[in-house]
């Protein structure tokens, strides 16, 4: 798992890097982590009951970001915070079904850093407390 870690992390970078070198859009545009904006690697691990599935995508909370269903994973993250074992789950039922699904967060959230692991019984689970967060 590490290893995943360590790759999100230069993956994460690397954005950063390469975003650096193109041409810069003004600056009161431009969100950018120091100065408040948002920029976070989510990914989803599920367990071999789900066919060891990954999926994974980046949220800036801004236009043109890759979360297809970005409004509402925001809405999360600022209604909830960036505290996965905080977050409440919804009135949903899920079964006891065990099949663990691991999620992480790592990035900058209105400019403060972000580095969450959390691991959930199953997806139902998973869903039911971050919403539209990991739902991608």
């Amino acid at each position: 798992m590490s290893g995943r870690i360590f790759a999100f992390v230069a993956l994460f970078v690397s954005l950063f890097a390469f975003a650096g070198t193109a041409q810069a859009a003004p600056a009161a545009q431009t969100p950018s982590p120091s100065r408040g904006g948002t920029a976070l690697v989510l990914s989803v691990q599920y367990s071999e009951f789900d066919g060891n599935a990954f999926k994974a995508t980046v949220l800036t909370c801004e236009r043109g970001d890759q979360h297809p269903r970005r409004a509402l994973a925001c809405a999360t993250l600022a209604s909830a915070g960036t505290d996965l074992q905080a977050m409440q789950a919804d009135d949903r039922a899920c079964t006891f079904h065990y099949a663990p699904v691991e999620v992480s967060m790592f990035g900058f959230w209105r400019g403060q850093p972000v580095s969450e692991v959390h691991t959930y019984p199953n997806s139902c689970v998973m869903l039911a407390h971050t919403g539209a967060l990991f739902d991608f």
